[in-house]
């Protein structure tokens, strides 16, 4: 009996298997009883107007003709069944809309509907299916019968060779075709593909890219399995909409495997994973089909880790990370985390009922960000308050191993699925940075321990010296940030190395140059701008610096930051002192290579820009240099004396000590057109 009962379950799961890998677009009861399924048999369709349809003959469209009220095929022979090779994408009906109103039609709509689709069925059955959209296409032009026998009636059939798909490395330029009739064609082909997959009354993705329209030079990772369809094409929709702004540059697509056996999957090898770039339409909506005819996912967890990795890979120079995710599956590859030294933007779908805490730790780890509907919670470090951390009514607690968990028991079974591959191991970066280690390593680890007195100095711009000399101290801004994603405030990179290659007599202040930007969010794209800076100029043997112009560009740069911290080579000279009258912000200088007393250029460019004084263990902050003046005191730093000169500037008390010669750049005197740039 026990032996019958398994057998009749091993029987009804692989029916139901072989059942859903056939899943049909039509049934036979509706082709047969069109009329009586008239609601259910329309909304198979998606449905378009045209003032007409165009005959013109292009490349990989078939037109098969029925005639006006026909729905027999004049030139099957046309068309040979769809195989391995090819990828169906669309399948359009074309009608005239005479009468316009169809219920006057003599010949019964719904009848010669489903007799023309039969008629495409019995030459190619493969057709009967939901991966692509069937489309009804309505022709407006005609006002009489005699007009819309004249129309093309008939099916057109769109597809595309996977050969020239599976070739991602081919470089297509599609500029002279992006005109107006173009985006509308990619436009509709989108809202259709997304309707056909069920429409999209939770529009989250498309909000998500719509209140975040600063986001540049982007990478999409998206999940491509059954219902996420309709989610990952919202992405493609605001893309297309935003083309000429849009700031995604690359997709990822990943079907967790292809049609691997669920068994055989292994986490961090399992595949599936496909890529496109943004400035393709075309072929970047083809990849719809490639990806979903490949595979659909199979079991419930995926490789969401895996595919963010071969994407980071495959596209190393971006600035955004943004993962389409399916909230309610598991990442199967959570374990795979610590290799990811990239802020990760998590759009989160179908959370309706609460946020899975794999992507919550996925965002929490990586100093990201987590979307939803409405709503955008970011830096998640700052919100965590006695080990807890409260996301849209569910609280989640940290446990000992310091990853978040659901906090209540009820509310917790509902993720209790994706425990099993949630590592419960504490997870560390890698502490290293190879642009220091190959540079001899760290002998001044002022930067480091700075960063890390002040974790809360957020919305930062860190502004570092990168000429000769400092390479090692300020890269350990960049090593900070990589161990420290999560509660890192560290936005942007700012590097100058004085003029590139300029000539001592070349450089103007205030114009000097050799100034450039790099988001934080990549580790691996701001440690390639390391070399990359150097081999454009190190400074020469030139002792002065152009601090004062890097901040003032900066600043007018990044007017929306909170903290601009400047790294600082004491030994050097600020050639271009004379515009931090023109500074308005609060500089915070992290002051390194100390070998005696400090520079008074640095106390005075902290002093007069509201700023402060960071040392390897001291924090000198703005109060005390105005104290000191409002005393007419000296000031003493490291055993050194300061004293006020005429013009309101510290200087050393003992001039023997001015050793580097840096007061020559001290004069107020300044011609009026230099800040013409700023």
């Amino acid at each position: 009996m026990l032996i019958n009962r398994y057998s009749t379950i091993l029987f009804l799961l692989f029916f139901y298997i072989n059942s859903f890998s056939q899943i049909k677009k039509f049934s036979s009861e509706v082709l047969n009883h069109p009329q009586e399924h008239a609601k259910e048999f329309e909304k198979l369709f998606n449905y378009n107007e045209v003032i007409k349809f165009s005959k013109e003959e292009l490349p990989n469209r078939v037109l098969l003709e029925n005639g006006y009220v026909k729905s027999a095929i004049i030139n099957p022979k046309s068309w040979k069944p769809a195989n391995n090779k090819i990828i169906v994408t669309q399948i359009d009906i074309i009608f005239s809309k005479y009468p316009k109103n169809k219920d006057f039609w003599i010949t019964n709509y719904y009848d010669l509907l489903a007799e023309r689709v039969k008629a495409i069925l019995a030459i190619d059955s493969t057709l009967n299916s939901p991966d692509f959209e069937w489309n009804l296409v309505l022709q407006t032009e005609p006002n009489n019968e005699a007009e819309a026998k004249n129309m093309f009636h008939g099916i057109a059939i769109t597809y595309f060779d996977i050969k020239n798909m599976l070739d991602s490395t081919t470089e297509i330029d599609e500029s002279f075709k992006q005109d107006s009739i173009y985006f509308a064609r990619h436009e509709l082909k989108v809202k259709n593909f997304i309707r056909s997959q069920g429409g999209s009354e939770d529009s989250i993705v498309f909000n998500v890219f719509e209140r975040h329209k600063e986001w540049k030079n982007a990478l999409v990772v998206m999940d491509w399995t059954g219902s996420m369809y309709r989610y990952g094409a919202q992405a493609v929709l605001w893309h297309t909409l935003n083309f000429a702004t849009s700031g995604i540059k690359n997709f990822v697509f990943f079907n967790d495997g292809d049609e691997t056996p669920d068994e055989k999957k292994v986490v961090g090898s399992t595949g599936g994973i496909y890529f496109a770039q943004a400035k393709n339409l075309e072929r970047l909506i083809n990849t719809f089909y490639l990806v979903g005819k490949r595979g659909k996912g199979g079991d419930d967890p995926e490789n969401d880790v895996e595919a963010m990795i071969k994407g980071m890979n495959r596209f190393e120079d971006f600035d955004e990370l943004i993962l389409i995710a399916d909230n309610n599956s598991c990442m199967r590859d959570f374990s795979l985390l610590a290799n990811l030294d990239v802020k990760v933007n998590v759009i989160v779908c179908g959370a309706k009922l609460g946020i899975n805490p794999q992507y919550v730790n996925l965002a929490y780890y990586t100093g990201g960000s987590i979307h939803t509907i409405d709503e955008d919670i970011e830096h998640l470090s700052t919100q965590v308050k006695d080990n807890e951390l409260k996301i849209n009514n569910i609280e989640y607690k940290l446990a000992d191993e310091g990853l978040f968990t659901v906090k209540y028991q009820q509310q917790a079974l509902r993720f209790q699925s994706c425990n099993e591959f949630t590592t419960l191991v504490p997870l560390s970066p890698d502490p290293r940075l190879a642009f220091i280690v190959k540079h001899g390593g760290i002998t001044d680890s002022t930067v480091y321990k700075v960063l890390g007195r002040h974790p809360l100095w957020d919305n930062s711009v860190v502004v570092m010296d990168w000429t000769k000399g400092m390479y090692v101290n300020s890269a350990q801004a960049v090593l900070w940030h990589k161990t420290h994603q999560k509660i890192s405030g560290i936005n942007y990179f700012v590097f100058f190395n004085d003029g590139n290659n300029l000539p001592k007599n070349k450089k103007r202040i205030g114009k000097t140059g050799g100034i450039y930007y790099q988001k934080s969010n990549n580790i691996h794209s701001v440690e390639k701008r390391f070399d990359y800076i150097i081999k454009r100029g190190n400074g020469g043997n030139d002792i002065e610096n152009n601090d004062v112009e890097a901040l003032m560009s900066a600043a007018n740069k990044f007017t929306k930051t909170n903290n601009f911290i400047l790294i600082a080579n004491n030994q050097s000279c600020v050639r271009d002192i004379k515009l931090m009258k023109y500074l308005n912000i609060p500089i915070k200088i992290i002051l390194t290579n100390i070998d005696g007393p400090i520079n008074p250029q640095f106390i005075n460019l902290a002093y007069k820009t509201g700023g402060s004084i960071h040392t390897l263990n001291d924090d000198i902050y703005n109060y005390v240099f105005a104290a000191i003046v409002e005393s007419n005191q000296t000031l003493m730093l490291g055993g050194t004396e300061y004293s006020l000169n005429k013009d309101g500037l510290f200087e050393f008390k003992d001039k023997s000590k001015n050793k580097t010669n840096c007061e020559k750049n001290n004069s107020k005197g300044l011609l009026n057109n230099i800040l013409q740039k700023f």
